[in-house]
């Protein structure tokens, strides 16, 4: 599903993998990068244009476990953030060991920071931001276009109508709402509406979630 089509960007949402994790295809017509390599690559857009990069959110197996495949097949790199490099190869961390076909996937070729900018073309770039609490290097990607926030995809930071996990290895509930304070601060810069495109579920906006979510209207807390 096209999420974002207009001319010089196209994203699409695409659900895949067995906890029908989205994966996001973002295609400015002149290059492309693949958010969260659990798509089957024969599910690929048509017509898309060269992938050039692929990035995960966080080292979940849910949201890598296609990662080794679109690396072979299209000869690309992965980009995870420096404090989730261990998730990879590593089973338990991963979550891959918990339902029931433990994998070790390739470590990635390229460690994102804080503030990084992955400038995709002259007019589109990726502005990553840390967002621990789900899993330690947890990231959200910002594309901005002519310096326009265009979406925000959260990987499992943030959903609509709620937030990720904290229960798992390395999830940290005062980090995961320090990193919702960072996310709303970006409606402070761009705008409230900003789409919000997350790892699971539907699309939503930084306004709605701001009105209506309970973990950043203050009506939840973590336990």
């Amino acid at each position: 599903m096209k999420i974002i089509d207009q001319a010089g960007l196209t994203i699409h949402q695409l659900p895949d993998g067995p906890l029908q994790t989205n994966a996001y295809w973002i295609d400015t017509g002149t290059i492309s990068c693949l958010v969260d390599p659990i798509l089957d690559p024969r599910n690929r857009p048509e017509g898309a244009s060269r992938l050039s990069l692929i990035l995960a959110t966080h080292g979940h197996f849910d949201h890598i476990g296609r990662s080794d495949d679109w690396r072979a097949m299209a000869a690309v790199k992965l980009a995870i953030h420096s404090d989730e490099a261990s998730y990879l190869p590593d089973a338990r961390l991963n979550g891959s060991a918990y339902f029931g076909a433990a994998t070790e996937y390739f470590p990635a070729e390229i460690l994102l920071h804080d503030q990084q900018v992955i400038q995709l073309d002259s007019r589109t770039s990726l502005l990553v931001i840390h967002t621990p609490g789900h899993t330690p290097g947890g990231v959200c990607l910002l594309v901005l276009q002519n310096q326009q926030a265009m979406a925000l995809l959260t990987g499992d930071t943030l959903f609509a109508g709620t937030v990720g996990r904290v229960d798992l290895p390395g999830g940290q509930a005062a980090q995961l709402m320090a990193s919702l304070d960072r996310l709303v601060r970006i409606s402070e810069i761009y705008g409230q509406d900003v789409p919000v495109l997350p790892g699971h579920g539907s699309v939503t906006t930084l306004r709605d979630e701001m009105r209506a979510n309970p973990f950043l209207t203050g009506k939840a807390r973590f336990k």
